[in-house]
């Protein structure tokens, strides 16, 4: 029949192609997905087809291409996927779900047929009369049909295994409903740069702070060090050769009469480390070296262990000198630390003084006009919710609550969080209204229940995914990042 030849041809045209000229061998492994290989001559032409159907005529750029790869194979990707889950009986597929498929769904190609048209146009009676009298015909129509209705089919179920309960979509449409806008005051302690912990109250906040660094079943290590960066020497190379040399010497010469005796022999300076326990991960002047903390707790004092190389590139000499039940980590150690620590707590205390006598001084009249001529940062805040982060802020419930609860045009009261404070004057307050609800009820729980099941049908596919072994080796053939010009 004439009209059978056309759809058969309308059918697989977009497969057809001519072949190009030599490429890679036509057996190697482009990828795997699940059991299904494809070999780069399978791939490439497939590609080739997706290629000349989705450019429709289009010069294409590297840009385009390497998208449409990408798209390609994660399209191979979810056919296998869809047809496991088919496969497993997620969906059933009858021949009466087909017949009516191609009544209601006709494809595109078909009504091109001349055979189906009167004066140019597609006549449907001529259509169905085809497939009453050609059941051959309407068999490879429902063939061709049966694999897009199937996944249509298995994505539809996925989707309404979960439904909106309107109650939660109501309850969620009141949350967004429900917001306010603000210039918020905010009165950042860490902005204070040019307040500084000095050096007696940074020896203080340490002694106040010391039995936090009080620490139980001490070592120290005995140690001469030959330095590892010999950048600045006339000759490197033969300096590291004799470091290597004399810490050898020393190290066995150690090993006879003891770290202390070998080395006022040879003139050698030795340094003490600090005392460290067998939970530390550093030891103070050698840095990190488990491989000598598990020795020093399981070794008598006076033991000598190998030769450390440092990752400094220092070679250490070592002797467990010492143990103690009890030490504190030295304000020599932590002195930075403490640096930071207090000159925070001042910051902190200098702002507190400044806010509590900007309440003092300030009305609301002036309060924006005083925190502009101070420097205190001003920020707009837009759609304010009461559980939402806010713009270089953060979480804050406490000020989001409050802002909420302000009238507009008013301050709200001074709230603070851990060691910040805040002012914020309402500009904008919005409250759900009920007769909208009403109104669009309907459309909102639809929207919300589309997107609920796209969401769980996205989740769906991800774990499909993650089951799903793929060998991907697509970068062996084809450039799949645009390279930038530098």
């Amino acid at each position: 029949m004439k009209y059978k030849a056309q759809i058969l041809l309308a059918i697989f045209l977009v497969w057809i192609f001519a072949l190009s000229a030599a490429k890679p061998d036509p057996n190697a492994l482009v990828g795997k997905v699940g059991d299904r290989e494809y070999n780069y001559k399978k791939f490439n032409d497939g590609f080739k087809a997706y290629l000349e159907y989705y450019s429709k005529g289009k010069v294409l750029t590297k840009q385009d291409s390497i998208r449409f790869n990408n798209q390609y194979w994660e399209e191979l990707v979810g056919i296998y996927i869809y047809d496991q889950a088919i496969k497993a009986g997620k969906i059933k597929v009858t021949d009466a779900e087909l017949e009516a498929e191609i009544k209601k769904n006709i494809p595109p190609e078909v009504k091109q047929i001349k055979d189906f048209q009167t004066n140019g146009k597609f006549d449907k009676a001529k259509y169905e009369q085809a497939l009453k009298e050609h059941p051959e015909f309407k068999k490879q129509l429902m063939d061709y049909s049966r694999d897009l209705y199937s996944y249509n089919k298995l994505i539809k179920t996925i989707k309404n295994e979960v439904k909106a309960n309107p109650d939660s979509v109501k309850n969620a449409w009141m949350h967004d409903n429900d917001f306010a806008s603000a210039k918020i005051i905010y009165f950042d302690y860490s902005k204070l740069t040019n307040i500084n912990a000095t050096d007696d109250e940074v020896r203080a906040y340490y002694e106040e702070h010391k039995e936090e660094f009080k620490r139980e079943n001490g070592r120290s290590y005995l140690l001469a060090r030959f330095a590892g960066n010999l950048s600045k020497t006339e000759n490197p190379e033969q300096q590291a050769q004799e470091n290597k040399a004399l810490s050898n010497t020393l190290y066995n010469r150690a090993k006879e009469v003891g770290l202390q005796q070998a080395a006022t022999e040879m003139n050698i300076p030795l340094e003490e480390s600090p005392y460290f326990n067998q939970q530390d991960q550093l030891i103070p002047l050698i840095g990190r070296a488990p491989d000598l903390i598990s020795f020093a707790f399981n070794n008598p004092i006076g033991s000598i262990p190998n030769i450390f190389y440092a990752p400094t590139g220092d070679i250490l000499v070592l002797e467990l000198k010492s143990e103690v039940p009890e030490y504190y980590i030295s304000f020599d150690i932590k002195k930075q630390e403490m640096a930071i620590k207090a000159t925070r707590t001042k910051r902190m205390f200098t702002m507190d003084n400044y806010v509590q006598e900007f309440m003092r001084r300030e009305t609301p009249e002036t309060y924006l006009e005083a925190a502009a001529r101070d420097s205190i940062a001003i920020i707009e805040a837009e759609k304010v919710l009461v559980d939402n982060d806010i713009k270089s802020l953060g979480k804050i419930p406490a000020l989001n609550q409050a802002i909420l609860n302000t009238a507009v045009g008013s301050f709200t009261p001074l709230i603070e969080n851990e060691k910040h404070w805040y002012l914020a004057l309402v500009t904008k307050r919005q409250q759900p209204d009920l007769t909208i609800w009403e109104k669009d009820k309907k459309q909102i729980i639809a929207a919300a229940e589309a997107k609920l099941q796209e969401d769980h049908l996205n989740q769906w596919y991800f774990e499909q995914r993650q089951k799903t072994k793929i060998t991907d080796n697509r970068k062996d053939f084809y450039e799949l990042q645009v390279q930038l010009k530098l």
